[in-house]
């Protein structure tokens, strides 16, 4: 089955990742891949040939669909150094 991947926002404001079996493994092996050297991937459409294809088909008509998005792998080393304001809550 083709992995299939529908990111959108509510009409309340509420994200919602809504994944089949293979969208949800191949997100997975995408999410677990990151490194410090290998630190993001980029979801898009098919169209676009990033790392992890994304629908644009909505399921409900209210739905605002999210065509772009990035996942960045972020150390607390690196937060620690150089977004210290993130950490607060965490430490």
């Amino acid at each position: 089955m083709k992995p299939r991947i529908t990111l959108s926002m509510t009409k309340d404001g509420t994200l919602e990742l809504h994944l089949n079996e293979s969208g949800r493994d191949k997100l997975v092996d995408l999410i677990q891949s990151l490194t410090e050297e290998n630190d993001h991937f980029h979801l898009a459409p098919e169209e676009h040939g990033m790392e992890c294809d994304i629908s644009e088909i909505p399921y409900h008509r209210t739905d605002q669909v999210i065509s772009f998005g990035k996942v960045l792998l972020r150390p607390d080393s690196w937060d620690r150094e150089h977004f210290p304001h993130v950490m607060r809550m965490s430490d």
